[in-house]
């Protein structure tokens, strides 16, 4: 009886599934849309002879073979649901039973629709098909304007009219100088980014889109700064982002090849050292996008209207050569250009020596000093989050307490070496500097205050001669003590490195360390730096006041 039972049991199961396997191959999507399909057509059919045609025609799967581009032959199923898209009939038809608008010389028959689209053209299943709702999707449908980004894949540059997204994308990319930055073979050649050559066939639009929103969404570590541009921008940066796919469907990988050996062999050209020709450069190489020039303006680099003030046509061609050279850790990209055009930016970039300083302290700051130092004095101005070291926050009484003031006036006038601090000494005298130093006291930490710091006894240079023993035995000590900030290299980027602010010092800043004395590498490892993650290093005196 118990056999029976568990035989008749198990026929019921199988039967069941059986049944559901019959009603879900019946019940698909698909078979809907074909009848809602020849319905609608039989009732706007001409005459009895298509009526017939109708009624005989069956539902099935309809692939397209498509050989209309490209040595493969493509497979699309999309006909299947969208069985309208060829008949003029259903215009004003709702998706997926709507006329597609007429492309010309791109007939569907040979053509298809994933050239364009995208999507997985062997799917029979929206879900599958269109990608959408798959974040992890690589081909999701592309619907407008993004679509236009599958012009580019047989119609290079010049793009096409009817591709306005496109086409702009294109100019953004030259606007907001992500051409400084990134490599996209044949357009641009920045070396500090990622290559973006065939950026399209790796990312989806949500990431790209992301990505141009906030750089360190998807890349904790970006240097890329998070530029303000309108949402409209965003879209048309993607849509050109996406159009890039490593080579067009009309090229071959020979002459890809060729073409690209051919460009990595140009050589920038040569430009009359005038003025003119130097502004000229500064526009061509869209210089405002982050830097402040007149009137224009973006915000995330230093000042440069009176920049021939504070740096040298010397210093500034050679910071156009190679920026991390004098300041280690700039993200500041080495442009393609040749040594006449960074002449000529110099030459245009220190033509005006007529600014002059404001009398007050006040308005010294504010023109001088607010676009890193933030108006609060609190380290948070609109260029510091580009700046590395970050600039000093002047909020912070006890460090100022500890700062000598000369260094301090030294730093006004003199610059910062390895950093974005520039010297002020051709725009500031040092009273000036001394009183602006005394009013950024007074207005974000409350001014001087009496201390009574430990004497501090230090050798003025370093008493231990350098041997291969010293070193070694120095190295160990570095690992124990140094590293989890410094870093195993001493660049700053130690595994605590992220959850200290100011950030540990970059170590191997050469222009920085190099002019400072034992005395004061002594003072900060024997008593630390006030102010930061730095701790001292050396037994505290009960009862003494330490900074």
């Amino acid at each position: 009886m118990f056999i029976r039972n568990a035989l008749f049991a198990t026929s019921l199961a199988f039967t069941g599934v059986v049944a559901g396997v019959i009603f879900t191959a019946t019940d698909e999507p698909w078979r809907k849309h074909q009848s809602e399909y020849y319905d609608a057509a039989l009732g706007r059919a001409a005459n009895q002879t298509v009526k017939d045609a109708i009624r005989e025609a069956g539902l099935e799967i309809k692939q397209d073979r498509l050989t209309g581009v490209g040595p493969e032959a493509r497979v699309d199923r999309c006909r299947t649901c969208h069985m309208a898209v060829d008949d003029p009939a259903f215009k004003d038809g709702k998706e997926p039973l709507r006329t597609h608008p007429e492309v010309k010389g791109h007939a569907f028959s040979e053509f298809g629709c994933t050239i364009c689209h995208e999507g997985n053209g062997r799917a029979i299943t929206e879900k599958e098909a269109h990608g959408t709702e798959d974040p992890h999707a690589l081909e999701p449908i592309l619907t407008a304007p993004y679509i236009e980004s599958s012009c580019a894949r047989c119609h290079p540059e010049p793009y096409l009219d009817e591709t306005p997204h496109l086409k702009r994308g294109r100019e953004l990319f030259e606007k907001y100088a992500c051409v400084g930055c990134h490599t996209v073979r044949g357009v641009s050649r920045g070396t500090l980014g990622p290559d973006l050559t065939d950026v399209g066939n790796r990312w989806p639009l949500a990431y790209l889109r992301e990505s141009i929103l906030v750089p360190t969404a998807n890349a904790p570590l970006s240097q890329m700064p998070q530029i303000k541009m309108p949402l409209q921008d965003v879209t048309d940066l993607v849509v050109f982002l996406k159009s890039r796919r490593g080579r067009t469907l009309v090229e071959d990988p020979i002459t890809v090849r060729t073409k690209t050996r051919a460009w990595k062999e140009q050589t920038p050209p040569e430009v009359p050292v005038t003025v003119e020709t130097g502004a000229e450069a500064v526009k061509r190489r869209a210089c405002v996008a982050c830097h402040k020039l007149g009137d224009e303006d973006g915000g995330l680099a230093p000042d440069l209207s009176f920049v021939g003030l504070v740096r040298t046509p010397e210093y500034i061609e050679r910071h156009l050569a190679d920026p991390r050279r004098d300041t280690p850790d700039s993200n500041m990209p080495n442009f393609w250009m040749a040594p006449t055009e960074r002449q000529a930016i110099a030459k245009f970039l220190t033509d005006n020596k007529s600014y002059q300083a404001p009398a007050s302290p006040a308005e010294q700051y504010k023109t001088l000093c607010v676009r890193c130092h933030g108006e609060k004095g609190d380290g948070e101005g609109p260029a510091a989050h580009n700046l590395v070291p970050r600039p000093r926050q002047f909020t912070n009484a006890r460090f100022f307490d500890w700062l000598p003031k000369d260094r301090a006036w030294q730093a006004i006038r003199k610059g910062v070496p390895g950093t974005a601090m520039p010297p002020f000494e051709q725009v500031l005298t040092d009273e000036q500097a001394k009183a602006l130093f005394a009013w950024v006291r007074q207005e974000f930490s409350g001014g001087d205050k009496p201390s009574k710091a430990t004497a501090r006894k230090l050798p003025e240079r370093n008493p231990v001669a350098w041997t291969p023993e010293a070193f070694e035995r120095t190295r160990e000590v570095f690992r124990q003590r140094c590293f989890g900030c410094h870093g195993l290299l001493g660049d700053g980027k130690g595994p605590n490195a992220p959850d200290l602010l100011p950030r540990p010092r970059n170590l191997m800043n050469r222009p920085f360390l190099t002019p400072i004395d034992d005395l004061r590498l002594f003072e900060s490892i024997t008593y630390g730096v006030v102010g930061t993650g730095m701790p001292p290093w050396c037994p505290v005196t009960p009862g003494a006041r330490q900074f």
